[in-house]
């Protein structure tokens, strides 16, 4: 991994300050000592180094007209409608339109895409009236046919620069190269799919975290978000999967392939 994400982030490719901050990505992708913490340090970081006002990873089934928004940053986007919005409006939504309807893994802005129809339209103000939703940004990731997963950032007030889609172009490299090694490191393939019940990334965090003993205030310390936050996503699982109480949440969630078998005692 470590050799593919330096040689995705050809440091040639931008100038000085943006390679550094490239090169500190991959760094922190490759050092984070927590695996369930890459994607929201991801987003973290995109917020900033962009910046944007956030920055959200989704994962949507184009057929079904079906999605979910796996994480995000700031951390106040896990209370917002999220998912119904996507289910509502992602037919409209011109970048995912295009993404869509074309084998094009380009990072690109509304500007670009979008025509004066969007900007009137009711899926626009009701992103605006939720998010805040303005000018935005795709870095669409690879994914299986009739599938969209990729990051979307949203900023207010200007639009994007030639800068920020270079030094985007280069971030969707190194969060491809994660996305593959995190398959593969973890056997995700050979797991339940978590969408087929509604549960999100961030809420498979929690879930593997509670599968190993930790409490709600020890979840919220290793993922560096609110306690609330995690009892919001307890929450979630519990009406999810139809259960009430931790342990039968976990062996709920181990019985559909959502966990690992534990290994017989010995």
């Amino acid at each position: 991994m470590r050799q593919t994400i330096m040689h995705t982030a050809d440091m040639t490719a931008l100038s000085g300050r943006d390679a550094r901050l490239i090169h500190d990505l991959a760094k922190a992708i490759l050092t984070e000592p927590e695996p369930v913490r890459v994607w929201p340090l991801l987003m973290e970081r995109l917020t900033t180094d962009l910046p944007v006002d956030l920055a959200v990873l989704i994962d949507l089934d184009w057929q079904a007209g079906t999605g979910h928004a796996l994480t995000g940053k700031p951390d106040w986007l896990h209370q917002a409608p999220l998912d119904a919005l996507i289910d509502a409006h992602m037919r409209a939504h011109p970048l995912l339109r295009h993404y869509a309807h074309t084998a094009d893994r380009t990072p690109l802005t509304l500007d670009q895409i979008a025509n004066d129809r969007w900007w009137k339209s009711e899926a626009y103000h009701a992103g605006k009236a939720a998010i805040g939703i303005d000018r935005q940004l795709a870095l669409p990731l690879s994914s299986r046919p009739g599938q969209i997963r990729g990051v979307i950032m949203s900023r207010s007030g200007h639009g994007f620069t030639d800068r920020d889609l270079e030094y985007a172009d280069l971030a969707r490299s190194l969060l491809d190269t994660v996305s593959a090694h995190e398959k593969a490191m973890f056997g995700l393939a050979a797991l339940g799919d978590p969408t087929e019940y509604g549960i999100t990334s961030r809420e498979m965090t929690v879930l593997a975290l509670l599968d190993e003993g930790l409490t709600a205030r020890a979840i919220a310390s290793r993922l560096r978000i609110a306690e609330k936050t995690v009892i919001k996503h307890k929450e979630n699982l519990y009406r999810k999967l139809r259960v009430h109480d931790r342990v039968t949440t976990l062996n709920k969630a181990r019985a559909l392939g959502l966990l690992p078998a534990k290994p017989p005692s010995l």
